[in-house]
């Protein structure tokens, strides 16, 4: 998962980060966190896919609100089952409290804070836009897959859009265009960790960039992670019983 390549690609000051690099510093932060080399704990971290999954199942919902049913991956997300590579089997609302989420927006990564208790959505944006419409998927959903796979005993689980709200940037960052996938990282890492957004700066977000490559490179030559994903297996079924929400 973690190579040479996409190392030296972190690096690059004018390299814009893909999927590959944004999902294995998300992998990286599971890892972390499970392993308790980070103190905060009932958390998960999400992959570029599952995005790509939650945009894509909100387009089947606007076809046909009444008869859209969570099952299948979402519901493998929302119990822990997914992402893959770092599996927790955390239960959404149950064993965790907050996820954290990359999003791509037209070429420009930012990221976000999902709230099970507040059930409330944070958006971090290095350029201080608002993206209505790319995050309104996961306020709707995240709550529905959340009432999916409660128990019988919590059907009374009302699902009602999650809240959005959008944290305070200063002015004019990423004067080079190419540094938002390394502002999104590193807001998540903040705002996991109880640090000020100030911190990351265009002042030092080369220094950033290169902290990601080195934490990427050092996870690789990791033995417990490399023993970790050396007993990786591929999740057998990727359906489930539908759900149908009341």
């Amino acid at each position: 998962m973690l190579t040479n390549e996409l190392v030296s690609r972190v690096v690059g000051p004018s390299e814009w980060l893909l999927n590959k690099e944004i999902d294995g510093m998300m992998w990286l932060f599971t890892e972390r966190t499970s392993l308790r080399r980070w103190f905060p704990n009932k958390v998960a971290f999400m992959t570029c896919l599952f995005s790509n999954q939650i945009t894509n199942s909100y387009n089947e919902y606007k076809k046909d609100k009444k008869k859209f049913k969570v099952g299948g991956l979402l519901q493998q997300y929302g119990i822990g089952e997914l992402p893959a590579h770092g599996r927790t089997r955390l239960m959404w609302d149950l064993d965790v409290n907050r996820m954290y989420v990359p999003l791509n927006v037209g070429k420009h990564w930012i990221s976000m804070c999902v709230n099970f208790v507040t059930r409330s959505i944070e958006v971090f944006d290095c350029e201080g836009l608002r993206h209505p419409s790319a995050v309104e998927p996961f306020a709707v959903l995240i709550p529905r897959i959340v009432k999916a796979i409660q128990s019988s005993k919590s059907r009374q689980y009302h699902v009602k859009q999650y809240t959005v709200s959008y944290a305070s940037m200063p002015f004019l960052l990423n004067k080079s265009s190419s540094d938002c996938g390394v502002y999104a990282l590193k807001h998540i890492e903040c705002h996991l960790l109880g640090l000020d957004f100030s911190l990351v700066n265009d002042n030092n977000i080369r220094e950033a960039r290169q902290k990601i490559a080195y934490d990427l490179w050092e996870a690789a030559i990791d033995h417990v992670l490399i023993e970790r994903m050396a007993k990786f297996t591929p999740l057998m079924t990727i359906s489930s019983a539908l759900v149908e929400l009341e």
